[in-house]
């Protein structure tokens, strides 16, 4: 991404975006399920604009999440505008785990947002939290904390 976006932590996500994410996470429980996101970049921040469900082909996809070749390559070949990855933690808060941080580098150069969702209660909703994924100096990869605003 241009230099003039790396200052920016806002991620605007789309209502029906939110909503296909919060069923594609509710629909998989009690399994991690995972996705990738559509949008731009512009000099207003990150807007996504697309969820695209992606099968989860771990071996152990209660507590794991592997995005499955076959989706995965559909996904990428639809056009220039993937820029983000999505998947659920549904036993635990939605923050980066150790196991999330150690496949970072797996995908981090091809994206720019790294979304986590959980299941909140009862009623279907879900907390969904926005990362940045920012490479260091060194060439390392992190998960900087962003505010989705919904537009």
């Amino acid at each position: 991404m241009p230099a003039s976006h790396e200052t920016r932590q806002e991620i605007w996500l789309c209502a029906s975006c939110k909503k296909q994410i919060s069923e594609h996470l509710t629909s998989g429980l009690p399994y991690e399920t995972c996705g990738v996101l559509q949008g731009r970049a512009d000099m207003d921040g990150l807007w996504i604009d697309n969820f695209i469900p992606i099968r989860n082909a771990a071996p152990d996809p209660l507590h794991h999440f592997s995005l499955h070749p076959e989706d995965w390559t559909k996904a990428c070949l639809r056009g220039d505008s993937l820029i983000g990855l999505f998947h659920s933690h549904p036993h635990s808060p939605p923050l980066p785990s150790s196991e999330d941080l150690r496949q970072l580098p797996l995908f981090a150069g091809m994206l720019g947002v790294y979304l986590i969702g959980s299941p909140d209660g009862d009623d279907g909703e879900i907390e969904l939290n926005g990362y940045r994924i920012r490479q260091g100096s060194d060439g390392g990869y992190t998960l900087q904390p962003a505010v989705i605003m919904h537009g």
